[in-house]
C-alpha cells in the first residue's frame, strides 16, 4: 500500500524470486561448505605429497572464485532488486529491523571477498601454513555471514516474541534460529560435495580422481543424512501455527514434500553410485545429473519453508501481498483504493461503469500479482479462476484466507471486492456472468375427481419436503434422488374419522418419468394416523427436466373397491448450483451436475482435507455418508467429522457470508425450492431459517457439542449475523430441529415476528405435526413444507379438488370437504378463518 507496483504478468507471481533466489541460495550454500572443502583438500594434498590434489585445489578454487563471487554476489544484488520491487514491505521492514544484522553480515561478506581473493592469488606466493590459514578465515567468514542471515531470514517463518516487542533479539534468535543454523550447516557440507562431482571429473589422474569423487561422495551422503535427520529437528521446532501450516493445512507442502524425499534419495544414490561403481566412469554429464538432484532437494526445502509462512511474508505481521496485517481494518473500512499510496488519479474518486476494469486490474496488481502471474509457469491466475463468473469469483474473493488459510483474506470494500471479481472472470477469462437458470414450467395437471354428495372418503396426501433436492453425479453421492410421499383416509362423516384399518393405500406416478410409470403402496406408519412411502424418483419426462411429475394415489378396502382418489405433486429437483462456483455446466438440458463440476469439487475437498476423493472416485462414485453422518439419510459417518449439512453449510457460509438469501440459499438449492404463500407475501429462506451464517452456527455449534473437533474449526470461521455472539444461537440438528410455525403465527393468528425458530423434537416437524385434536395432520391441509397454499397450480390441485380454489383445505368455509356441513366453529385450530 506503501509503495509503487512492480507490473508483471506472465513472468509475475514470485517467479524471479523464485528463480533467481533458489539458485543464489544454492550457491551461497556451497560459498561456506565448499571453502571448508577447499582448505582441507589442500591440507591433505601437502600431508600425502599428492601433485595432482594440489593441482586439483588450485583449479577447484578457480571454479569456486567465479561461482561463489562473481555469480554468488551478482545474484544476491539481483535479490535484492527483485524482493524490493515485489516486496517492498517486508523488504523495509527486514532492513529497519536488522539493520545491525545487515551490517555485521557485509563485514562477512567483505571479509570473505578478500580472504577468497588472496587465497585464489598467492597460491605459488605465500607459505603453506599462511595459505591455509587465510582459506580457515575465509570459512569463518562465510560461516558467521550463514549465521547472520539465518537469523533473519527464520525470522520471516517465525518471528517469535518479537510480534509483542518488537526486540532486535527476539526476531533474531527466533525459536527456529538453531535448528535452521544446523540444518544449513550440513547441507552446506553436502553441496561442497555435489558441486566438488563437477571439477573432479576433469582430474586426469586417475587414483587422484577416484579418490576426490569419494571424499565427494562421503560430503554428500552425510551431508544429505545429516540434512534428513536435522530437519526433524528444525520442523519440531516450529510454532503450532506454523507446524499445523505445514504439516496439515497447506496442500501445497505435501507436493513439495513429495519432492524433496525423491531428491533426497536421488542425492544419496547419486552419491553412493560415485562412491563405489563408477568413479572410473565418472563423466561431467553425470555429475551435472547429481548436482541437479541436489538442486531440487534444496529447491524443494526452501518452498516447503515458503509455504509454511503463507499466507505471509513475514509471519502474522505482513501479508504475502505486503500489507501489514494491523492495517487491515482501515482498509476494510476506507478502501484500498483510497488509502494505497500510488492510486492513479482515475481511480481517486471511486469506482464507475467506466473505470471498472481499470480498478479491477489495479486492484489485482495490488493483492494478487505478487503470488499470481497471468498466463505465466507460477501459480496462473486464469487457470485456477477459469471455472469462475463474477459472483463465483466474489464468494470466493469472500471466504479467502479463511478454510484456505495458505492465501490472505481480500482486505478493501465489498465494492472493490466485487469489482476484482469482474476484472478476473470477464477481463482475465472472459468469463460472463452466468444465465440465470430457467425453470421449465410444467403444463396443467386435472384434479382427481370428487363429488361431495355421493363420496364417502376424502384422500388427503402430501410430502415431507416442499423441494426434495438431489445430488448424485458418477463421482459421489451427497443425496439420493428420493422423496416421502405421506397420505391420511378420512371417512366422511358429521364427525369424520380418520381411517387406517382395512385399506389399502397405492401410488401411480404420471407415465414419462424416466420412461416407466412408478408404481407401489404406502404402508401404515407405526405411529398410526397416516401411510407413507419413499419414492426414489428422478424428475426427468422423456428426458426433460421436470420438477413437479405428480402422483395419482388410491385407497382401496379389502374387496379392492376404490374409496377415494386424490393427485399431488412430487417436487425433487437435482437444479443444485455447484456450477456457479466449481465450474462445468449442466450435466443435463438445464439440470443436473456435470462431471466436469463433480471432479472440481472432489478436488477442492482433497485441497482443503487432505483427502484423495480424485483418486478414489475413479474406482467407484464416493457416498459422503461414509464420512458424515446425515439424519435424513438415517447414516452414520466416521469419526469426528461435523454431520454432512454441518459441514457442506459451515464451509459455504465462510464464502457467503453477508449474502442475503437470494446470493446465498438459492444460489445451491433449487430456485424453485420456496413455491407457496411464505414466498407471495415476500419471505425468503433467512426468515425462517435464520441468515447463512447464523443457521451455520446453529448446525455447528450442535456438533460442537457432540465432541465433533471438525465443527471448532468452522466456527472459528463465522460471524454470526442477527446476535453479538455465536452461543445466543441455538444449536440446531438438521431436519430434526426445524422453524416452528407458531414462533411466529402465535395462537395461530396472523404473524407478529419473523424470527426463526427450532422445533423441540421431530415430533414438532410441520411435515408430521397434527392439529390440536391428534388427528389431522398439519400439512394434509396446508401443504407440503416451502408449498403453503395456495402455491402453483400443481402444487394446489389437491385443495382444487377438494375446495375448487387453490386454499387450505377448511380455509373459507371448505369444512365441508370432511365434515359434510360447514362448522360454527374452529374444529382443528384457533384462527381456522371460518366464515
Amino acid at each position: 500500500m506503501e509503495y509503487p507496483i512492480w507490473q508483471l504478468t506472465t513472468l509475475g507471481g514470485g517467479f524471479w524470486i523464485a528463480l533467481i533466489a533458489t539458485l543464489h541460495v544454492y550457491v551461497a550454500h556451497f560459498a561456506i561448505g565448499g571453502g571448508l572443502f577447499l582448505v582441507l583438500t589442500e591440507q591433505a594434498a601437502y600431508r600425502t605429497g599428492n601433485p595432482h590434489l594440489l593441482e586439483y585445489a588450485k583449479k577447484h578454487s578457480r571454479f569456486f572464485l567465479l561461482l561463489t563471487m562473481a555469480f554468488g554476489a551478482v545474484s544476491g544484488v539481483a535479490i535484492w532488486f527483485t524482493i524490493a520491487l515485489l516486496a517492498p514491505q517486508a523488504t523495509i521492514t527486514l532492513i529497519h529491523n536488522f539493520v545491525f544484522a545487515w551490517a555485521a553480515e557485509w563485514v562477512c561478506f567483505t571479509g570473505e571477498i578478500v580472504a577468497l581473493i588472496i587465497y585464489y592469488y598467492t597460491w605459488d606466493t605465500m607459505n603453506r601454513r599462511d595459505h591455509l590459514m587465510v582459506g580457515y578465515i575465509y570459512f569463518i567468514f562465510g560461516w558467521f555471514s550463514l549465521f547472520l542471515i539465518n537469523g533473519i531470514v527464520g525470522f520471516m517463518l517465525t518471528p517469535g516474541d518479537w510480534l509483542q516487542t518488537k526486540d532486535f533479539w527476539d526476531g533474531f534468535f527466533n525459536p527456529t534460529f538453531w535448528s535452521a543454523l544446523v540444518f544449513r550447516s550440513f547441507f552446506s557440507a553436502a553441496c561442497a560435495g555435489l558441486f566438488g562431482f563437477v571439477t573432479a571429473t576433469r582430474i586426469l589422474d586417475e587414483e587422484t580422481r577416484i579418490s576426490v569423487l569419494r571424499s565427494c561422495s562421503a560430503w554428500t551422503i552425510a551431508g544429505v543424512l545429516a540434512v534428513v535427520a536435522t530437519g526433524f529437528w528444525y520442523v519440531a521446532s516450529l510454532p503450532a501455527a506454523q507446524h499445523e501450516m505445514m504439516l496439515l493445512k497447506s496442500h501445497r507442502v505435501a507436493g513439495f514434500m513429495n519432492w524433496f524425499w525423491l531428491f533426497a534419495g536421488l542425492t544419496l544414490m547419486g552419491g553412493l553410485i560415485m562412491a563405489l561403481k563408477m568413479p572410473r566412469r565418472m563423466t561431467f554429464p553425470l555429475a551435472m545429473a547429481v548436482l541437479m538432484a541436489g538442486l531440487g532437494l534444496f529447491g524443494s526445502f526452501e518452498f516447503i519453508r515458503e509455504a509454511g509462512r503463507k499466507p505471509y511474508l513475514i509471519w502474522d505481521y505482513a501479508y504475502s501481498n505486503s500489507i501489514i496485517k494491523s492495517h487491515a481494518a482501515a482498509i476494510n473500512r476506507d478502501g484500498a483504493l483510497a488509502r494505497a499510496r500510488w492510486t492513479p488519479p482515475t481511480l481517486r474518486d471511486g469506482i464507475t461503469d467506466e473505470n471498472r476494469m481499470e480498478a479491477g486490474a489495479f486492484l489485482y496488481q495490488l493483492q494478487c500479482s505478487a503470488c499470481h502471474s497471468i498466463g505465466g509457469p507460477m501459480n496462473d491466475i486464469r487457470k485456477r479462476t477459469a471455472m469462475y463468473d463474477t459472483d463465483g469469483m466474489d464468494a470466493f474473493l469472500t471466504g479467502m484466507g479463511k478454510l484456505n488459510p495458505y492465501m490472505p483474506p481480500f482486505i478493501g470494500t465489498a465494492a472493490e471486492r466485487a469489482t476484482l471479481a469482474s476484472y478476473i472472470a470477464e477481463e482475465l477469462n472472459g468469463n460472463p456472468p452466468l444465465a440465470s437458470t430457467v425453470i421449465p414450467l410444467p403444463g396443467p395437471a386435472e384434479a382427481a375427481p370428487f363429488d361431495p354428495d355421493e363420496d364417502t372418503h376424502v384422500l388427503l396426501a402430501w410430502t415431507d419436503q416442499g423441494m426434495a433436492f438431489f445430488a448424485q453425479t458418477d463421482r459421489w453421492t451427497l443425496l439420493p434422488p428420493a422423496i416421502t410421499l405421506r397420505a391420511q383416509l378420512i371417512l366422511r362423516d358429521l364427525l369424520p374419522e380418520v381411517v387406517t384399518d382395512d385399506v389399502t393405500l397405492t401410488y401411480a406416478v404420471d407415465p414419462g418419468v424416466e420412461g416407466k410409470t412408478l408404481t407401489g403402496s404406502l404402508s401404515p406408519h407405526e405411529d398410526g394416523g397416516r401411510f407413507e412411502a419413499t419414492l426414489n424418483i428422478r424428475p426427468y419426462a422423456d428426458g426433460v427436466f421436470n420438477p413437479l411429475p405428480m402422483a395419482t394415489i388410491e385407497a382401496r378396502d379389502r374387496d379392492g373397491h376404490i374409496l377415494a382418489v386424490t393427485r399431488v405433486a412430487l417436487p425433487v429437483s437435482d437444479q443444485m448450483g455447484c456450477r456457479n462456483c466449481h465450474g462445468g455446466d449442466w450435466a443435463h438440458d438445464g439440470s443436473g451436475i456435470s462431471t466436469a463440476t463433480a471432479d472440481n469439487i472432489l478436488a477442492v475437498h482433497d485441497r482443503m482435507n487432505n483427502t484423495d476423493h480424485v483418486a478414489r472416485a475413479k474406482k467407484g462414485p464416493i457416498l459422503c455418508v461414509e464420512c458424515h453422518d446425515d439424519p435424513i439419510q438415517n447414516a452414520r459417518g466416521a469419526g469426528d467429522r461435523p454431520n454432512l449439512s454441518a459441514a457442506i453449510h459451515g464451509s459455504h457460509a465462510v464464502y457467503l457470508a453477508g449474502r442475503e438469501a437470494d446470493d446465498s440459499c438459492l444460489k445451491c438449492h433449487p430456485q424453485n425450492t420456496l413455491r407457496g404463500l411464505h414466498d407471495e407475501v415476500g419471505l425468503d429462506c433467512a426468515d425462517c431459517h435464520g441468515q447463512m451464517e447464523d443457521f451455520a452456527i446453529a448446525l455447528l455449534r450442535a456438533e460442537q457439542a457432540a465432541g465433533k473437533s471438525g465443527a471448532q474449526k468452522l466456527l472459528a470461521l463465522l460471524s454470526p449475523r442477527s446476535t453479538g455472539s455465536r452461543e445466543a444461537i441455538d444449536p440446531r440438528t438438521p431436519w430434526q430441529n426445524e422453524p416452528d410455525c407458531l414462533t411466529c403465527h402465535r395462537d395461530f393468528a396472523a404473524p407478529e415476528t419473523t424470527d426463526a425458530f427450532n422445533a423441540e423434537s421431530p415430533a414438532g416437524l410441520f411435515s408430521t405435526r397434527r392439529d390440536e385434536l391428534g388427528a389431522v395432520y398439519c400439512a394434509a391441509c396446508h401443504g407440503a413444507p416451502h408449498a403453503i397454499h395456495p402455491a402453483t397450480e400443481r402444487d394446489s390441485i389437491q385443495p382444487a379438488q377438494y375446495t375448487g380454489k387453490p386454499q387450505t383445505i377448511g380455509a373459507n368455509g371448505s369444512c365441508s370437504a370432511c365434515h359434510l356441513f360447514d362448522m360454527e366453529d374452529a374444529a382443528h385450530h384457533p384462527g381456522m378463518g371460518v366464515e
